[in-house]
């Protein structure tokens, strides 16, 4: 019996042991702990370039003065003895070398030394290297032309406390104990160990011969949460327990683990000077942006963010304040920023913020103008106030790159082209980009300011009856002041007052004008018209509306009835039901319905026996080709008869000549509107209009 027992000890130490076989290695030897505050340590330069290499042993003397020893070798050939020699704590590598170049150079050296910190040195601005060789755990990227003692120290200092950091989360995977637990076909409990016991929560021998919590079973590879808040990864294997077939069910306790991958990956993941994302987590990130992009639509935008005259900081208050510095910009980029942006530390002064919800370049650029503004105040850094400068380049996606790569250094480039212009400005990578967006901004500047001057007047188009020439009503059109350069049409001021959220607060002002006028002509000539006035799509779904223009009615005494609304077909049927709700309001109160720009939009009569409509406006297109398209002309006859047969009253616009006011007229259309009637004019040409018509109206 006691040789059957140790047989089967031996058969469960055997499995135990290939259990094992996928547990994690332990991480070896640690670097040490040089490079901090004044403790000495070592470093071995692996340059082959004599001028290169004593450039880089003048700044680390510069840097660190006799606290660093300084090893060389020439080629990775040599490294080996020197370890053997040496304790080296950190490795700075050139990727050219004689014996190995590139990549290949990093993953080399990582099999040779695994457990030292290592900083590439190039002679390339690549950053798509400068990614490849950091995800070959290299702990950072160096261009030759930008290196001086600031750069190179900052480097080794970040590379060796992160490295320390990771060296101490793989110390602790070194301590985990498996739980055992044999278990028969039947699911009853045979054996399990302490650590089995402590994790799983059973106890010997009250828990022996009783089934095993379905919960607590697991398949192979499972990954099982236990009582207490614990983590098992579970292995399991077949064996001979007591001359009967069971399982083997082991428990390795990976909590510690996921606590240092989650530590690990916030090491990955996010800048441990700033607490924001990292290179690697911002090219990760955008990638996916530009996938999501590809899949719904949109566009996504890279800010590409430098500090101007940084190194002035390190230089005059030291390293310590420009860190300190560092940290207050990435608080401050964050609190600028909405919870959608994605911010993030590339290396250095340098910073990134990612927009993925940006419908057009000039939502981009508003966000870079508001940067510069909040960077305008200084930050307290110590007991002083620094001045941050920013200079930012701009790259669209998919304007400017297919990757995050490809965005990255778009816009790098843009930044770059931002600094010449000196601080505090920004750059789109594309030339006809940034003029465009330049274009826009101006326009937007010159809206802003023409409407807080209160300079905007509004011109009045006669319209008249096509029977008898009588003046019926007047439109009123919206227009820039002459003065003011740029002059804009209608055409471009209007549709940016919409975007920047200014054509409420205007088309409310045009329609008490506007009705002013109405009230005014009856007064001063005894003329009554009705009023025509057009209305925005943002004014439509404003849910004020009803209340302005019936309080605009009630304070100016304008008759409802003598009061029109024009709108587009498309701001309509944006929402039908909703419309349809407004109109029926506006209507129960007088005020008439027309729908502008008829036969450009969705022209179908069938959705006009469902609204509360009274005008039709026929666009202008169809007009200009009375006389040069029978087809036209035929449309236009086929129209008549049907507005007639719903009762609407039809207006046609852009009446140029005699030809088209009589083919009109003989079809049957009710008014007419255009530069043949009368141009649109201010307010006493168009009272001398009237005069000199001689046409009153009873209306």
């Amino acid at each position: 019996m006691t040789k059957d027992v140790d047989r089967e000890r031996v058969v469960f130490m055997n499995l135990i042991q290939n259990s094992l076989t996928s547990s994690d290695p332990g991480p070896g030897s640690s670097a040490g702990s040089g490079g901090g505050h004044g403790h000495p340590f070592t470093i071995l330069l692996i340059e082959d370039n004599p001028a290169d290499a004593d450039l880089c042993q003048f700044y680390l003397a510069d840097a660190f003065g006799p606290r660093v020893s300084v090893l060389q070798a020439t080629q990775l050939a040599q490294v080996e003895a020197l370890l053997e020699q040496h304790a080296i704590d950190i490795v700075l590598l050139d990727l050219g070398l004689p014996d190995s170049s590139g990549v290949t150079s990093v993953i080399k050296l990582r099999a040779i030394t695994p457990d030292i910190p290592i900083i590439v040195l190039t002679g390339s601005r690549d950053q798509q290297l400068g990614v490849r060789v950091i995800r070959e755990h290299a702990q950072d990227f160096c261009a030759k032309q930008d290196l001086s003692s600031a750069v190179l120290s900052q480097a080794i200092r970040h590379a060796m406390e992160r490295h320390r950091m990771q060296a101490q989360y793989a110390r602790i995977l070194e301590t985990n104990p498996d739980g055992m637990v044999v278990m028969s076909n039947d699911l009853r409990l045979l054996f399990f160990n302490q650590a089995a016991s402590t994790m799983l929560g059973v106890r010997a021998p009250d828990d022996i011969g009783t089934p095993l919590s379905q919960d607590l079973m697991g398949e192979e590879g499972d990954e099982l949460e236990l009582p207490g808040g614990r983590v098992a990864e579970v292995r399991r294997a077949t064996l001979d327990w007591n001359e009967a077939p069971a399982t083997l069910i082991a428990y390795h306790d990976i909590t510690e683990r996921k606590k240092v991958e989650w530590k690990l990956k916030q090491l990955v993941q996010f800048d441990q000077l700033t607490g924001l994302n990292s290179r690697n987590h911002f090219f990760d990130h955008t990638d996916r942006l530009i996938a999501h992009v590809d899949r719904e639509g949109g566009m996504v935008a890279v800010l590409y963010i430098d500090l101007d005259h940084f190194k002035n900081i390190n230089d005059t208050m030291g390293h310590s304040a420009g860190d300190e510095l560092l940290q207050h910009v990435g608080e401050r980029l964050c609190e600028s920023s909405r919870s959608s942006d994605f911010i993030a530390r590339l290396g250095g002064d340098e910073f990134a913020l990612v927009l993925s919800d940006v419908e057009q370049p000039d939502d981009a650029a508003h966000v870079a103008e508001k940067l510069i503004e909040v960077f305008r105040e200084p930050v307290r850094v110590g007991e002083s106030s620094v001045g941050i400068g920013l200079s930012i380049g701009i790259a669209t996606y998919p304007h400017c790159g297919s990757c995050a790569q490809e965005l990255y250094s778009a816009a790098d480039t843009a930044m770059y082209q931002a600094k010449e212009r000196g601080q505090n400005h920004y750059h789109f990578f594309s030339e006809q980009l940034q003029r465009e967006v330049e274009s826009r901004l101006l326009r937007e500047q010159a809206v802003r300011q023409v409407v807080a001057d209160e300079t905007l007047w509004l011109a009045y188009q006669p319209q008249i009856r096509a029977s008898d020439g009588q003046a019926v009503g007047v439109e009123a059109l919206l227009r820039w002041p002459s003065d003011t350069i740029p002059v804009l049409s209608p055409a471009d001021f209007i549709p940016v007052m919409e975007d920047v959220g200014l054509i409420e607060r205007v088309g409310y002002w045009v329609m008490k004008q506007a009705a002013l006028m109405a009230v005014e002509t009856q007064r001063d000539l005894g003329i009554t018209l009705r009023m025509a006035v057009n209305v925005s799509m943002r004014q439509l779904y404003d849910p004020g509306l009803f209340d302005q223009i019936a309080g605009i009615l009630e304070s100016t005494g304008l008759p409802p009835g003598n009061f029109e609304v024009e709108l587009t077909e498309s701001s309509i049927m944006a929402d039908l039901d909703r419309t349809c709700e407004t109109l029926r309001r506006l209507r129960q109160l007088g005020v008439s319905i027309a729908i502008d720009d008829f036969g450009t939009g969705y022209s179908s009569l069938s959705y006009l026996r469902k609204l509360p409509v009274d005008v039709l406006k026929i666009d202008r297109s169809f007009v200009m080709e009375i006389g040069s398209n029978r087809q036209t002309e035929a449309i236009l006859e086929n129209l008549l008869g049907l507005t007639r047969a719903l009762g609407l009253c039809v207006v046609a616009e852009g009446v140029e000549n005699d030809e088209q006011q009589a083919f009109l007229r003989g079809i049957g259309c009710d008014v007419l509107q255009g530069f043949h009637i009368g141009r649109p004019v201010g307010l006493s040409q168009f009272h001398g209009w009237l005069k000199s018509a001689g046409r009153e109206s009873n209306e």
